[in-house]
């Protein structure tokens, strides 16, 4: 098989680091914002920020904070596990030079420091439609239910990883891994 797997809340888990990077960011420059909704995807809807300052924030302080977020646990081993099966494995991530310096290498360093094998990262792409179905994928992971519904006419098995920001979606309707020995079983072990 070849599986698409997206970076961030899928291999990682942003959540807390998001949190404490905004608070830490707004103590630092004295704002007078506050965090309104710790579960949210983007930081406009987590914090009553304006779309520039969160823009500004974003360009200023993502790349540090991606770099310092942990692997999930067992994503490493599971992604192992299936490259050993002979599984190729095409990380797609929508990190862009847009607010990133180099989305690729900062990419490339995370994956090779968390232990985490692959065949290729394919970055800049938030709407992954075309490049899963560029690259044939099989199957693709991802924390956005919007991105697997987008993919389920056109014969990709999808998997949404559990994440704060997605527990309430009520738009996907496909497989739900909580953790990555999920995904091992489900691609795996077809449970």
């Amino acid at each position: 098989m070849i599986i698409g797997i997206d970076i961030d809340d899928t291999l990682t888990l942003l959540q807390e680091i998001k949190i404490k990077t905004a608070q830490n960011y707004i103590t630092k420059h004295n704002l007078p914002y506050k965090i309104v909704n710790p579960d949210a995807l983007f930081f406009k809807d987590m914090v009553n920020w304006t779309e520039e300052e969160c823009d500004t924030f974003w360009i200023s302080e993502a790349d540090e904070m991606l770099a310092k977020v942990p692997a999930r646990k067992n994503a490493s081993q599971v992604i192992t596990n299936l490259k050993q099966n002979g599984h190729k494995i095409v990380i797609i991530t929508a990190r862009s030079s847009q607010w990133h310096k180099d989305p690729y290498q900062m990419s490339y360093d995370w994956l090779v420091k968390n232990n985490i094998p692959f065949d290729k990262i394919i970055v800049g792409h938030i709407d992954k439609t075309q490049v899963c179905i560029d690259e044939k994928l099989d199957v693709f992971i991802d924390d956005i239910p919007l991105t697997l519904v987008k993919l389920q006419p056109h014969n990709i098995k999808t998997i949404l990883m559990s994440t704060p920001h997605n527990k309430n979606q009520d738009i996907y309707n496909g497989c739900i891994a909580n953790n990555w020995l999920d995904v091992e079983n489900m691609l795996l072990y077809n449970q």
